[in-house]
């Protein structure tokens, strides 16, 4: 936990008010989630302006809060949370969200001993560094992200609860090119896994090119003593290599005697030169890929087997990722709606394909953030119909169109709808018993 003359120093700020030596436990970004003696960070964002809840946020108890200079009511706020509580720490800074990544940069120099595995990629990246969480969770005191705090502001909160732990296990998300860079520079993760070089945010970044450059910059400040596991089935992935750091590819060649039913994956691999018989509780082959990626990362600490098996079945889906739901009437729904790039929306779909239903039915929105590869991939989303046995397909707003256009070639039924309430009222009436019903669970939940 940081003192404030540490966040002094870290940041540059001006201390305005309260004492150099009170100690931080926590910070809050939200307002309506803070604890008492949180310390507060006003965001100011396109829509809101964090500075507009700073008063209510004295009144349920923060110790003290940034203030950014250019803060046009900043005068105000400071002579009223003085009169609030004469004892409320002020910080005067330039950028609130720059300050808090250089308090999170700090506090990782804090503690270089904690080893962090950082887990970064298009597809996949959380559910690989939950299995790795699972697996290490049964013999270490871990810090792993949660909700989604992986890019500029939610990794360094993270970085910020580095304490006693023996180890994190972080996720890195960018969106725009530079961010990777300002991510590992603030926390100088010893071992990193990166899943895959997709399209998401293809339109902002502008190329899977460059967003294989943008990732691999995950390694940027490793060196010989640091491990790089990379998956070598995708041919970004499979074409790095850098000799200044210790180098790992998994493939799917790794595991054999692969068996998938509508509950469960089981196949064979090698740990520790030992062939072992894996279970996991997921559906799809595409899960396969977060197990290699775990075993990698726990044969590096020498994890003993039964504790990496034991890992990887306990591990589950965070919500909203494949979330299996059984309704009244044997009806399921999967929810599915996270997130939505091409490459999660085909290994989405091919698991439907492995669980039974009398009836299939898929709902599915725009892809965000394609920018001009957008129509082709909503086209090449539509085409994976043609060896998928789905029975009716919801689409919903104007990019999802081309989906439907394209699925129609091989769907009997396809329904475009541009609201969602329209295709609320209309799924209502035609679900029946048994039906499996993909992407829906916002849809349904007040019905």
């Amino acid at each position: 936990m940081l003192n404030i003359k540490q966040i002094l120093d870290a940041t540059g700020g001006r201390l305005i008010n309260g004492s150099k030596d009170y100690i931080v436990k926590d910070y809050a970004l939200d307002s309506r989630s803070i604890k008492k003696d949180d310390f507060f960070i006003p965001i100011v964002g396109n829509k809101s302006n964090g500075h507009d809840y700073i008063l209510n946020c004295i009144k349920n108890g923060i110790c003290g809060y940034f203030i950014e200079k250019s803060e046009k009511e900043k005068e105000q706020i400071i002579f009223q949370s003085i009169n609030l509580n004469k004892n409320i720490v002020i910080i005067e800074i330039i950028n609130s969200q720059d300050a808090l990544y250089d308090i999170g940069k700090f506090n990782r120099k804090l503690h270089i001993d904690i080893p962090i595995i950082a887990v970064t990629g298009s597809v996949g990246k959380t559910s690989t560094r939950e299995m790795i969480s699972s697996i290490f969770s049964q013999k270490y005191t871990i810090l792993t992200t949660y909700k989604n705090y992986n890019g500029y502001i939610g990794l360094s909160l993270m970085l910020l609860k580095l304490d006693n732990q023996e180890l994190a296990i972080l996720e890195y998300s960018i969106d725009i090119i530079g961010e990777m860079d300002k991510l590992v520079n603030a926390s100088l993760p010893n071992i990193a896994v990166v899943t895959m070089i997709g399209t998401a945010h293809i339109g902002i970044i502008g190329s899977q090119d460059k967003i294989f450059k943008e990732k691999l910059n995950i390694a940027k400040y490793m060196n010989k003593n640091c491990t790089l596991i990379l998956n070598g089935d995708d041919k970004y992935l499979n074409s790095y290599y850098n000799d200044n750091i210790n180098l790992i590819k998994y493939k799917i060649k790794d595991v054999s005697s692969i068996k998938t039913d509508e509950i469960s994956t089981e196949f064979k691999i090698k740990i520790y030169n030992v062939e072992q018989k894996i279970k996991l509780n997921e559906v799809g082959e595409h899960n396969i890929y977060n197990v290699l990626a775990s075993i990698r990362v726990a044969q590096l600490f020498k994890i003993e087997i039964d504790h990496i098996k034991k890992g990887i079945k306990e591990y589950k889906n965070q919500p909203r990722r494949f979330e299996r739901i059984i309704l009244n009437n044997n009806i399921e729904i999967i929810d599915d709606t996270y997130n939505a790039s091409i490459d999660s929306m085909k290994s989405g779909i091919k698991a439907i394909s492995l669980l039974k239903a009398k009836r299939k039915i898929v709902i599915l929105g725009d892809m965000l953030e394609l920018g001009n590869y957008s129509d082709n991939l909503h086209t090449e989303v539509g085409k994976l119909f043609k060896n998928i046995n789905i029975d009716i397909l919801f689409t919903l707003g104007e990019k999802a169109k081309i989906i439907a256009k394209e699925a129609k070639k091989h769907i009997y039924e396809v329904n475009e709808f541009d609201r969602r309430e329209e295709l609320i009222k209309v799924l209502c009436n035609i679900i029946k018993k048994d039906d499996l019903i993909r992407e829906v669970k916002d849809y349904l939940e007040n019905k």
